[in-house]
This record gives structure tokens, sequence and C-alpha cells, in this order.
């Protein structure tokens, strides 16, 4: 491991080893040892133990001044057993919290840090009064909900707060007012106080209301909430979410000069009795499909006088179906509350797939999800995976096979499973009983990869994760060569720009006594990286190039960097670039909007999001100043890939290389140029390459 950068390391004093500072993915999923939410963003955590801790929490102070609570402060420590809950959010109280004891005042510490006032407006309060009256005032606006103003800010610490409008989770810029915790999404905030025309209440206009109690009913998602729109004349509520997100569908390409009404497509379907209108949720919604009962989000089809919903795959279904775990007699789809014969669940609501002559019934979700099987894939008899014949079976989260063991990989035993027929406990993924025998691998092209259900040789690690072999694997009989099943399937699905192959994410590997090092800052690569196994080329995700999220000016919200979106409602080969709406390859990395269900191609943002030019790659060439790298009295020509280091002074860059090296020479009437200061100089991350073929 290069040498620790002691900026980076933190002794803290919940850990016994010394914890190292690194940017986090969205795609990396740890929870908080200090606040129990998510770990994304920067972090501490420690490479012996799978410990980690925001980086703010690591930074807490041990004592806090809330406005909440002015009286007296506030001091971090453990939840007493007399609590009832965060004053904040309302929520059960995690491992640490900010307490004041004597009031038995208690505060998660992201409710509370979350909504402290930054010190520098504390310290310019009346200075901003004098100086910046507009500037303030544009800054506080007064809501009918509260009865004080309430104020613009940036909430981007981990918290437990809710929305006090539509009870979503909180981030990003909100108006709230910090001495009451009352925070509300900016879009909320200033969301109108009527709307005219709704789609699912034309006929009347709809007015916002606020109750101190959650005493309003959405008609739509059915829960009950304490701001809704509501008609005054019948009665008629939704939620502040549904009444902004459902819209009438977006015009199609070729459809742009008809009306409104031309565009809404109308079906007839079995399961309701009425017409069914295509409508458009422009963000996930709390209510839930008729039939399968599962979250909608996009296009959708409602009765608007009923309010039935339902998915367009939903509505593709058939009244009946002839399904391969009862091919003995068709299934009926029709209204149910059994017991699904499948994954054990009882079917409160929705529909199922019900046999008329015996007890058998399947949900929508596990006869869709199973209705591809054939007969012969029910039962597997492969002497190759296991000894025994195995039924197919789909199992859910919690199922009650207790002594059941996966034997193919490390993933839980969920969804369409091989369970052993006969008395020993062996489970097969689906997925993984159908994994090819014999596999052409570019990574060994030489010979091709035979597929066995335990490791070659135990001793010899994968080649892909360097982690000790177990489950199904793929081995070269002639090289004594070998990866894990799973990690031989791994796609590569990032482009890196100074790289030949696409990289593959890896979450977390545990490679001792193996090194693998990032070839950018050269430290250990343990968790949260892209790899390229072939060439053993590795880049923390912290050390790439591409921000991690950018605010681009098509779109409302900030995109997140992604490995891989798959949008569900759309088949896999077509799935579209929502800026440039070309097809876009699905297991290529993405910037996402999780809000609105926003993908787009990286490189569709990084040209429009990105306002200085030295952000981009530099590259410095041998074209008038040669640039060599020299040790013990040897020289080689080199050329150097620069771009910004993650953490580094953008506002070096403003000069740029080139007006360096001018200013070099003119000040050392040298040649010579200092990489190690063009390095500080300049806040670059620097990738040093060969001119010739041979040092």
């Amino acid at each position: 491991m290069a040498a620790a950068d002691t900026s980076r390391l933190l002794q803290h004093p919940s850990h016994k080893h010394a914890l190292v500072l690194q940017e986090l993915s969205e795609s990396f999923r740890f929870e908080c040892q200090i606040c129990s939410i998510s770990v994304k963003g920067p972090a501490y955590h420690c490479i012996d133990c799978e410990f980690f801790i925001h980086k703010s929490c690591a930074e807490l102070p041990p004592e806090i001044q809330h406005p909440s609570h002015p009286q007296h402060p506030l001091v971090l420590s453990t939840p007493s057993g007399r609590s009832f809950g965060c004053y904040g959010c309302r929520y059960p109280l995690s491992v640490n919290c900010y307490q004041c004891y004597d009031c038995r005042i208690d505060l998660h510490v992201g409710c509370a840090v979350a909504t402290l006032p930054p010190p520098e407006e504390e310290q310019h309060k009346d200075e901003q009064k004098r100086e910046n009256k507009d500037h303030h005032e544009e800054e506080m606006i007064k809501h009918f909900a509260h009865r004080h103003p309430l104020s613009s800010f940036h909430l981007d610490a981990p918290n437990w707060i809710r929305c006090k409008a539509c009870w979503g989770r909180i981030s990003g810029r909100v108006y709230g007012c910090r001495a009451c915790i009352f925070v509300l999404h900016e879009s909320c905030a200033l969301a109108p106080r009527k709307i005219m025309n709704h789609p699912f209440h034309p006929q009347h206009s709809l007015t916002l209301f606020v109750h101190s109690k959650a005493s309003f009913r959405c008609r739509v998602c059915e829960w009950k909430c304490q701001f809704a729109y509501k008609c005054n004349e019948c009665g008629f509520i939704l939620d502040v979410n549904c009444a902004v997100s459902i819209k009438h569908p977006p015009p199609r390409d070729h459809d742009h000069s008809r009306s409104t009404d031309d565009r809404r497509d109308q079906i007839h379907h079995f399961s309701h009795p009425h017409q069914l209108t295509s409508f458009y949720a422009k963000a996930k919604l709390l209510a839930t499909c008729d039939v399968c009962k599962e979250e909608i989000s996009g296009d959708f089809y409602c009765c608007p006088d009923c309010l039935f919903l339902l998915h367009p795959s939903c509505a593709k279904l058939t009244q009946e179906i002839v399904h391969p775990l009862h091919p003995e007699h068709p299934l009926i789809c029709q209204p149910g509350r059994l017991k699904c014969s499948l994954c054990s669940n009882y079917i409160k609501h929705g529909f199922e797939f019900k046999c008329e002559e015996c007890p058998f019934g399947l949900d929508v979700g596990c006869a869709l999800q199973s209705l591809s099987a054939t007969k012969e894939e029910l039962t597997l008899n492969s002497e190759l995976l296991h000894k025994h014949p195995m039924r197919l079976q789909f199992l859910t989260e919690g199922h009650d096979y207790k002594s059941g063991r996966i034997v193919c990989c490390e993933c839980p035993a969920e969804g369409l499973v091989y369970v052993c027929a006969n008395a020993c406990d062996m489970m097969i993924h689906k997925t993984c009983a159908e994994l090819p025998h014999e596999l052409e691998h570019p990574i060994h092209p030489q010979h091709p990869l035979l597929l066995s259900s335990e490791p070659l040789d135990k001793s010899n690690p994968c080649f892909a994760c360097l982690e000790s072999s177990g489950g199904f694997t793929y081995y070269c009989d002639y090289c004594k060569f070998q990866f894990h099943a799973h990690c031989a399937m791994r796609r590569p699905t990032l482009k890196h720009q100074h790289h030949e192959h696409n990289l593959s994410y890896f979450g977390k590997i545990r490679c001792k006594p193996y090194s693998v090092q990032c070839d950018v800052c050269y430290d250990d690569c343990r968790i949260d990286f892209y790899r390229c196994v072939p060439c053993n080329y590795n880049i923390h995700f912290s050390c790439l190039p591409l921000p991690h999220s950018v605010k681009h000016k098509f779109h409302f919200h900030p995109l997140v960097l992604r490995d891989r979106v798959v949008d569900e409602h759309y088949a896999y080969e077509e799935q579209y670039c929502d800026l440039c709406e070309t097809l876009r390859n699905p297991e290529r990395g993405v910037y996402y909007c999780e809000v609105c269900n926003y993908a787009v191609d990286i490189d569709c943002v990084i040209p429009k999001s990105l306002c200085n030019e030295f952000m981009r790659w530099a590259e410095i060439e041998t074209r008038c100043h040669p640039v060599e790298l020299r040790h013990e009295g040897r020289s080689w020509p080199v050329k150097m890939l620069c771009y910004p280091k993650p953490e580094g002074n953008q506002g070096k860059l403003c000069h740029g290389w080139a007006a360096f090296l001018k200013d070099n020479v003119v000040r050392h009437g040298t040649e010579d140029i200092c990489v190690f200061e063009l390095i500080n100089r300049n806040a670059f991350c620097v990738h040093i390459f060969r001119c010739s073929a041979h040092f």
C-alpha cells in the first residue's frame, strides 16, 4: 500500500483502528455507525473492518446550541431508555443522538446537524439585514402552513427528516423553520395554492389546505396527509405528490399537433367494468396498480371515476393463462384473498391467477415471473450441478426454508430457486443453473472455461475479485485458472477515457494477501472501485475524472453518476437517453435523477455541465519542451495525462498548465520541467506514459 496521506486519516473514539477518508459512490451501500443512515459521498472507513461513518458524522461537535431548544445546549450521547423518539422527525432514536437530559429533548444526529444554522449565518445575520436586505428577503417566504417565515437553505447532511407536505425524504434545496424543524421540499413549498383543470378532477379547481393532524386521505393513494389539494364543492382530495405529479400523457414525436384529449389512449380491460384512460406520473406515486399492487410511475391507465389504476404491462394480461406450475387446468385472473401457492404470501388485495377446480393460486407477480418457465425447467436433473433432482420454487425474502443453503453463489435464496427434492439442503438459483457449461472468455482466450459446481483449487483465488474461490466456478483445466461464476459474468459498464477496455464495478473485495492498487492514487482498492481484470487496471470511484454529481441546465434536480440504470417500464432494448432521446446502452454508466426517473448518457451531460475547460484531460506532449522521468542517472522521454484532483483547489486551474510551462521557461531559462512542481502548482493528478516501446 502506498504511504497513507495523514490528512485523510482519523482516529475516532468510536473505533479502535485508524479510519481513512474516501469518496463513496451511489452504488455503494453501508450504514453509518453514528447515524445509521446509508453511507455515500465522503466517508471514513476502516480498511480492516466493515466500519463506516460519514465525514460529517466524524466531525460532529460534542455539544451544539440548536434553535429548536435554545434554553440549553444539546450534548452528543447515546439515547437513554426514557427517550420518546426524535423531537424533529418522531422516528425512534439510533445509536447516537443530541439530547438535553433535563428537558428530555432528543434529536437524531442527522436531524440536529441538518437544521443547524451555518456559523457564517449567525456571524453575519445583522450585517445581512443592514447591507443586503433585498437578498435576505428573497431567501425568506411566508407560507400559509406555518406561523414563522421559512428560510431557504441547502440540506445535504444525512437525516431522517420528512417533508411536512408530501412526507418524502428531505435533501437538497429546502424551505424550513429550524426552530420548529418544519421543513418542506422546495417544490412543495412553492407548489401552487390552487390547481385548475387537474386531469383527475377537471370540473372544479383544487385548493391547497393544511391540517395540524394527518386528517386528509388522498383519493388516489389512500395515504393520510397533512397537506392536501381539496375541492371545496365536492370534497375531492389529492395529496401534494399525486396532485403535482399526475399529468396528461406527454406528446409523442408524431402527435405534437394533436390536442391533449386526442393523445389520450383509452382501453377496455377485463379487470374493470369502465373504460380506462392513459395518464402520466412524472414522479413515483405512493399509489399502486390495482392488479399487481406495485407502485405507479411513468405511463399508467386509470378510470377517472373509480380511480382504478393499471400498469401498461398489467393491461396486457389475458384473463386466462395456462401456467407451467399447474398445467392441468387454466388459471383465471380475478380479485383474490388467498395464499399464493408459490411464495406462500397471502393475497389481501389485488388480483390472483386462480384454478377453479384445485386449491391452487398465484399472485400476479409470481405468475409473471415464473410464466416463462417451461415444463422441462420446472425440474432440474444435472449431475454436473447436483446429484439429486431439484424442483423449481419461487422464494421471497424471509421464506421458511431455514435449513436450505445456496451453493452456487453468495446471493440470498430469493426469487426462482431450484430446491433439492430429496433430504439434502441444497438450493441453486434458476439463473445460476442456466449458466453455460462452457464459456469463451476474453480474459483467457487461449482455452474455453468450464463450469464446475465447486472450485477446482480452493487455495487459488478468483482471478477477478482475488477472493477465495467458492460456489460455482469457471476454470481452465490446462492453466489452473479460475473465476467465480458471477465474476465471469460481470459486465464492464464504465468506459474510462484513458483505458482501452471498459471497467467493471466492484463494491467490496477482501483480497488479502493480494494487493489491488488504484492506478491513480496508488492506495489499496478495497471498496467502491472500478477494475479492468485483464490489465489489472483499478481506479477508485473517488479518483474518476467524472464529477459525482452535476447540475444540468435542462433538469431541475442534480444528476448523480450511476453504474447502470434500467427503466423497468420499458423493454431492455428500448432504454433511451432522456435528454437526446436516442437509444442508450443500459449496461453503461449514466447520470440519473431518482426523483424523476430521468437517465442521461454521460456524453450528453459532461460537455454541457463543465464550465472550466481545464476540467477535461490535458495532455502534455514532448512537442515544445522535453518532459523526462529521471531516476539514478537514467532518464526516459514521457508524456503525461493530467486531470484535476477531486479535492484539489479548482481555482488554481484558471491559468492552466500551458501558462505554467511558459512561465517556467521564462523564469528559469531551462527546458527542464519539474513534474512534481507541476502537479502541486495546478492541483493535478497525473498519469505518466512511455513515449517509446522500451524504457
